[in-house]
């Protein structure tokens, strides 16, 4: 039997404000701006959209300190990307920087990324560790800090890993 409005495999669409944030939020975690969002662009009035993002608080549906720190620790335990990466993302997904910035207290908890960044460079260089050769260093130490690791314990990590060569302008 065929249902109108029913495609195969997706559920019929809605225009119910509240069975929209729940489906949005079926699929991921998902912050109020996020919500706020999805909701605006399917043309859902402003007070409908604070009504439904109240009543999803209120059943704890909606943790934008939660989502935050789920999405920190996640990051933090991949270890391909630093601290300030993540920053840009939790900032782009409508986090408040205060709540950001304390959430990534918590995961990154060295201030110089000391951990973190060990592990990205295993992620990157498998178990044959940090390269030798100054280009290939080079090219790894670009790499970090386009992963949002900070330049200073980038270039302090390589010197500390073995190399003695200083090539602080080459990467910067």
């Amino acid at each position: 039997m065929r249902v109108p409005g029913y495609s195969a495999g997706m559920p019929p669409q809605t225009t119910d404000p509240w069975k929209m944030a729940l489906a949005a939020l079926s699929r991921r975690d998902l912050t109020a701006a996020e919500i706020r969002r999805k909701l605006t662009r399917k043309k859902v009035t402003k007070d409908s959209v604070e009504r439904v993002l109240a009543r999803l608080a209120e059943r704890g549906y909606v943790d934008d300190r939660n989502v935050a720190y789920n999405h920190a620790r996640l990051r933090a335990e991949q270890g391909r990307r630093g601290p300030r990466r993540v920053r840009a993302e939790m900032i782009a997904r409508g986090l408040p920087p205060a709540l950001v910035d304390e959430v990534l207290r918590e995961a990154f908890p060295s201030a110089e990324d000391g951990p973190a960044l060990a592990r990205a460079v295993s992620k990157i260089c498998g178990p044959a560790g940090p390269p030798e050769a100054r280009e290939e260093r080079e090219r790894l130490a670009r790499k970090l800090i386009r992963a949002g690791f900070a330049p200073g314990a980038v270039l302090d990590w390589l010197h500390r890993s073995g190399s003695d060569e200083d090539f602080h302008d080459e990467i910067s």
